[in-house]
């Protein structure tokens, strides 16, 4: 009996050097301790490795202090970045050992953003590729389909995008059948950052429609951008410049190209875990005749499915001042989908 107690005294003991020697410790608004390595801190939550429990994530909130015998990596809000070991201070303060060139100073926890934060992604082009189709025969034959594309790649300097739609509908009228959409528009954009927020801009569209008799519609512009969000759940930018919008229709013998100004905006957000919203919208008003312009814009609600498909429903609207002779101003395009993310 007493050699088993004195085992079991022995490994209690061992278990307690064990956790008493680990790299860091977390001390909890209730008391509790948590003994382990510091590997990071992002999004609101601490996460500690532990001999025993493992991988364990803790929020913020719920930390008093902190201490770590091997050095952190502290990035806080200003941007300033600091790496050493810390010690257990005051509640919601930790404390750097400090060095003989560097002062030990207090730190707040809610002044860091991150603690040892992963080395960023190398920047990977991204898209998403969508198709809808449509066919009926008998008493309703009618025929369709749309696609819609977007691709992007974003550096820490500069950010590129290309874009693309594309409808076609054919329906069954007195025996025959007619085209009632046909038209598809692509376009590319680069944006160079002048710092985190400010960016100049360069981009291009093309454009053919052939129930608004649209021959071509080319746009070739550039100008200043500032991105006032830019988060993985949100994003909101505005742009103003100057354009070159070159127009030809099937009715007119030659194509009419004008100078004009350029204002517009790009919002996206991650609505939920399902639901995320995108709009965008560009003013091109002549500078001869500002009552002269051409206005696009497209709204679009995405509902996830998996981590890699969604179904979207798409609104583009279309003004133009100075339509084919015989047509309207107003186009509106809709279209439905399932798309994949890549």
């Amino acid at each position: 009996m007493k050699n088993r107690l004195s085992f079991r005294l022995m490994i209690a003991a061992v278990l307690t050097v064990s956790l008493s020697v680990s790299g860091g410790q977390i001390v909890l608004k209730n008391g509790d301790r948590l003994t382990g390595t510091i590997a990071t801190m992002a999004d609101g939550k601490v996460t500690v490795e532990t001999a025993l429990a493992g991988t364990v994530e803790i929020p913020v909130e719920n930390v008093q202090t902190i201490s770590s015998d091997e050095p952190l990596e502290l990035h806080l809000n200003d941007g300033t970045v600091i790496k050493q070991s810390v010690e257990k201070d005051t509640e919601g303060m930790i404390k750097t050992a400090g060095s003989e060139v560097i002062e030990s100073q207090r730190v707040a926890l809610a002044d860091i953003e991150t603690i040892n934060p992963p080395e960023p992604e190398a920047p990977k082009w991204k898209g998403d590729l969508s198709a809808g189709l449509t066919y009926a025969s008998g008493n309703t034959s009618n025929e369709s389909y749309a696609f819609s594309g977007n691709l992007s790649k974003r550096t820490e300097n500069d950010r590129t995008t290309f874009k693309g739609d594309a409808a076609k509908k054919k329906e069954k009228s007195g025996g025959e059948k007619v085209t009632t959409e046909d038209w598809w528009i692509v376009g590319g954009k680069y944006d160079y950052f002048l710092n985190e927020k400010a960016y100049v801009f360069g981009e291009s569209s093309y454009e053919q429609d052939e129930i608004a008799d649209l021959d071509r519609r080319v746009i070739l512009g550039g100008g200043v951008g500032y991105q006032w969000i830019e988060k993985e759940t949100q994003n909101f930018s505005t742009e103003l410049g100057a354009a070159s919008v070159y127009e030809k229709y099937e009715t007119s013998g030659s194509g009419d190209s004008k100078f004009s100004l350029q204002m517009g905006y790009h919002y996206d957000q991650q609505l939920n875990e399902t639901f995320s919203f995108i709009h965008d919208l560009n003013y091109y008003p002549s500078t001869e005749q500002f009552s002269d312009y051409f206005l696009t814009s497209s709204a679009e609600v995405r509902a996830k499915i998996n981590s890699h498909l969604f179904t979207s429903f798409k609104v583009l609207f279309d003004y133009d001042a100075s339509p084919a002779t015989g047509k309207g101003s107003t186009d509106t395009k809709y279209m439905f989908g399932i798309g994949v993310n890549f």
